[in-house]
């Protein structure tokens, strides 16, 4: 047994699975705001094998890292927390409107996301907190991911922390276009890092990249795909923070 596949299997059994599938329907949400198959091609032509995905929802994206490989196994870090009152993004989407009963039941994220990857639990391993305090305890552990997804609160924070605690590690996410009624708050610390460790921000649509290679010629046809959705993107920041709004058209933060 590899040391990668000796710390997974550490990670398997501190953050097991319950016996039995949670009782409760698929929630088929997948918040893809374009550009993911930068990440996809990115896993499949390296043969990237672990991945971590902080932020990972109802499992939407992690099924799709799972699906560009059999050889693939996706640390999930959530803390799928309950949705309590009033929330606009979760109110006027129609999975959340369709759903919202269940998603607002006490451990209901949790439950759908078990329910949505019940299939593939042997290939993914649920992690229930923030990734600052979850990316410590997988050092520990000794895994050393290929791949860092990061989908959680905006800041992107976690940056940091991957650079100290897996500095080989390729680190992306979601968000690049996510405004918060000012700025597009993630876009600086994606820079910081970059320019930190020597390395090339690519950036697809919503989808960013802090990669150790140039540019390839397939990864430019991506992005100029990307541009269409990018700029409708920018331009809905632009309007939401006209009224104060965030993207997510919450009041946005100062």
């Amino acid at each position: 047994m590899t040391d990668s596949e000796s710390a997974l299997a550490r990670a398997r059994e501190r953050y097991s699975w319950p016996d039995h599938r949670p009782d409760v329907p698929i929630v088929p949400w997948v918040m893809d705001y374009g550009g993911r198959k930068l990440i996809k091609s990115l896993i499949a032509a390296r043969r990237l094998r672990i991945v971590v995905e902080i932020g990972a929802f109802v499992g939407g994206s992690v099924r799709q890292w799972l699906e560009v490989s059999p050889e693939v196994t996706v640390v999930a870090i959530d803390p799928w927390p309950q949705i309590v009152g009033p929330n606009f993004f979760y109110d006027t989407h129609p999975v959340g409107r369709l759903h919202a009963r269940q998603l607002r039941e006490p451990d209901g994220m949790y439950h759908a996301f078990l329910a949505n990857l019940w299939d593939v639990r042997d290939r993914v391993i649920p992690l229930r907190g923030t990734g600052r305090s979850m990316l410590p305890e997988l050092h520990a552990l000794g895994l050393r991911p290929d791949l860092i997804f990061i989908d959680a609160d905006k800041q992107a924070a976690e940056i940091a922390i991957c650079d100290e605690l897996f500095p080989e590690a390729l680190v992306c996410g979601d968000d690049w276009l996510w405004c918060d009624g000012r700025r597009f708050p993630t876009q600086q610390p994606v820079r910081d890092s970059a320019r930190r460790r020597g390395r090339v921000v690519k950036c697809v649509s919503n989808t960013w990249l802090i990669d150790d290679r140039p540019w390839s010629m397939a990864e430019r046809w991506l992005s100029l795909l990307g541009l269409p959705t990018g700029i409708r993107r920018r331009c809905q920041a632009y309007l939401r923070a006209r009224r104060g709004l965030d993207s997510a058209g919450n009041t946005g933060r100062a």
